[in-house]
């Protein structure tokens, strides 16, 4: 062998080194299989590397599955100066994406994603491209994910899925139409029928709202597969597309299903669904122990989301059972908001509702624990840390009601009824009972009880009331509309999109309370979104939304804090915003109705 080709060999050899080097992080192996230890580092000393050594680092690993699911792990970075973790990878994962962060900041050029293969290291495995559907072409990442498996069936729902959500309904039920017949044709071949099958048939179904058809293949697939992550995917898109059809919750039938399984099948996707937690909240013939068995495994583990947080203690305090153990729950995702790890974890900018759920919660439990004291000074904490955001009307009714319980129990008359006082003032007439009960032990300048209720029906001081920042954008016809010139009106503002369920589902009841302002031109109805012109022609094509739906509005959601649909906001006649509320509800009109004739006053 010469010198040079020594050399050479030796130069391709390195080249790997070389080139890990060059990125702050490395991951291996590099083409991962089902069971690999894969070890990943991070180098903080790197000149591309933006987290410091100095601070505790982390990799955060989200894995999508084969069958449709999704898990995440976190691992602690450790080392000197080169930061190392490790994770075995699972035997069902398909994709990978890593990410890096400190407490207070994220590396967002180091993270890594990745295919997980079959065991050559050369084909990657069945749902490999799942992620790219959400992250990359769909159209590209679908026909790689069937180009390398045509049998992965689940692969045409997932399709179906974010082709509804990136497409207008017209294209969609083109290319649902073209390729379902092919899943019926496969599955009358399958004697027994596989799961990913079963859920891209009831996907393709729901999608182009043949509800009924859905149903059957959902209810087939409870009976067959009731653990299955594909049984709940189906599940998910069903409920979706049945509410956002009907705004109504999923039928009885489908909750006793749910039930069932929920008892049978303690930590299945389905059971583990929050959505599912949800709908069998309330369900009496759910016991806690049927609940804690899920749940509870989920908590320890650290696996329970931040959505969920509040599900099992919420349950603990309307049962009236294991209130330490919900404190001590409550107490700790508290802690875990406070010190900034939970709204970092998940990239959190405004954290808001979650936060005064569970200050409500506390303060719901101390009041039933006759703590009254730390019943105040939770539902205060609630009150002070929901005021000036939207969802301030969604969680101060009820932090009043618990405070004014409270208030009253310690004799603390005048602060008791300034909360009931609030609570009418915004709508709450059931509240006038309570404050004449406690009106005689008040002192009050009023001389009598009908002084102070006529001062009570009185408009509220605006001195607190937040001025609506402008906004400005245009309607369908490319009209200009501005907030600022509506100065002198009420003016009632809906932030929505195509993409949100219950935002669809409300249109006929926001329809019905711009009827009843029709004859009164002091009221303007404006639907705020951010969907394209073309996207929403389409979209009105075969609805009807009786709101000036208004686009093409530059930075209205940072302005306005939207963090979620739908958001309903009132103005005044003079400027000034006095309701917000995140949500569909079933009484949004009279709700929205009264909040219009405090802003007329």
């Amino acid at each position: 062998m010469t010198k040079q080709l020594h050399v050479a060999i030796s130069a391709l050899l390195l080249l790997p080194a070389a080139s890990a080097f060059a990125q702050p992080v490395t991951v291996q192996p590099q083409y991962p299989c089902a069971g690999d230890s894969l070890l990943i580092t991070y180098r903080p000393d790197h000149p591309q590397a933006t987290l410091s050594g100095s601070v505790p680092l982390y990799a955060k690993i989200s894995i999508f599955t084969r069958h449709g699911g999704f898990q995440w792990y976190t691992r602690s970075l450790s080392g000197d100066s080169v930061l190392h973790a490790s994770l075995l990878v699972p035997a069902d994962a398909a994709s990978l994406s890593i990410r890096f962060y400190s407490l207070n900041k994220d590396d967002e050029k180091a993270m890594q994603q990745m295919h997980v293969y079959e065991s050559d290291r050369k084909t990657p495995v069945a749902g490999a491209f799942f992620e790219s559907f959400l992250t990359g072409k769909l159209s590209a990442a679908f026909e790689k994910e069937i180009g390398y498996h045509p049998d992965n069936y689940l692969a045409y729902g997932k399709y179906f899925n974010v082709l509804s959500l990136k497409k207008s309904p017209e294209e969609c039920q083109s290319v649902i139409d073209r390729l379902l017949p092919r899943l019926v044709a496969a599955r009358k071949r399958q004697r027994l029928p596989e799961a990913g099958l079963l859920a891209a048939i009831c996907i393709g179904y729901a999608k182009t709202n043949k509800l009924n058809e859905a149903r059957t293949c959902l209810f087939e697939m409870f009976h067959r597969y009731p653990a299955a992550e594909e049984t709940d995917f189906a599940f998910t898109i069903y409920d979706y597309e049945y509410y956002k059809a009907s705004g109504k919750p999923i039928q009885d039938t489908v909750k006793r299903q749910l039930a069932a399984i929920y008892k049978k099948w303690p930590g299945s996707a389905l059971a583990s669904d929050l959505v599912v937690n949800w709908y069998l909240y309330d369900d009496r013939t759910m016991t806690v122990g049927d609940f804690e068995q899920t749940l509870l495994p989920l908590y320890r583990q650290g696996k329970m989301s931040y959505l969920g947080l509040s599900i099992l203690p919420g349950i603990y305090i309307d049962r009236r059972e294991h209130l330490d153990s919900a404190e001590a729950m409550l107490l700790r995702a508290l802690r875990q908001w406070q010190d900034g790890s939970i709204n970092h974890e998940y990239r959190l900018s405004n954290h808001n509702r979650y936060m005064s759920s569970l200050l409500q919660m506390l303060s719901q439990l101390y009041l039933l624990q006759q703590n009254y004291q730390q019943a105040i000074v939770y539902a205060s904490a609630g009150l002070y840390h929901i005021k000036g955001t939207n969802h301030e009307d969604n969680f101060t009714p009820e932090l009043l009601q618990v405070r004014a319980r409270a208030y009253r129990a310690v004799g603390n008359w005048n602060c008791a009824l300034d909360d009931y006082t609030a609570l009418y003032r915004s709508g709450k007439a059931e509240w006038l009972d309570s404050m004449r009960v406690i009106f005689p032990y008040c002192s009050t300048p009023h001389k009598n009880w009908d002084e102070f209720t006529n001062k009570v029906r009185s408009r509220p001081n605006p001195v607190d009331q937040l001025v609506a920042p402008d906004l400005s954008g245009s309607d369908l016809a490319g009209n200009k509309v501005q907030l600022s010139s509506l100065k002198g009106k009420v003016v009632v503002l809906n932030f929505w999109g195509t993409g949100c369920g219950p935002c669809i589902r409300e249109m006929p009841q926001l329809n019905k309370l711009v009827e009843k302002f029709r004859s009164n031109d002091k009221v303007v109805f404006l639907a705020i979104t951010s969907d394209k012109t073309e996207k929403l022609r389409s979209f009105f094509r075969n609805r009807q939304f009786n709101y000036t739906v208004v686009n093409n509005v530059a930075g209205v959601i940072e302005r306005y804090n939207i963090d979620a649909l739908p958001v309903h906001i009132v103005i005044d006649k003079n400027g000034r915003i006095i309701n917000r509320s995140v949500g569909a509800s079933e009484d949004i009109v009279p709700y929205l109705e009264r909040q219009i004739e405090i802003g007329l006053q």
